[in-house]
């Protein structure tokens, strides 16, 4: 796998995460359970993201 793979995922899971954002922002969540679970959501993007960019890191410096 190349770490332009992974910078491409990246990039989508940080498209997601805006998408999230925007719907927390205009009030979206019906309820606070609903509220939660997106902030769920939202916090296993974001583990996901860091994951992929230090996976990517670590590969392009294993290349050097």
């Amino acid at each position: 796998m190349s770490s332009d793979l992974l910078k491409y995922l990246s990039e989508k899971v940080q498209e997601e995460m805006k998408v999230m954002e925007t719907d927390c922002i205009l009030g979206k969540a019906k309820d606070f359970g609903d509220y939660k679970y997106a902030c769920g959501i939202y916090r296993g993007l974001l583990i996901a993201n860091n994951v992929l960019i230090e996976t990517a890191e670590r590969m392009e410096n294993n290349d050097e």
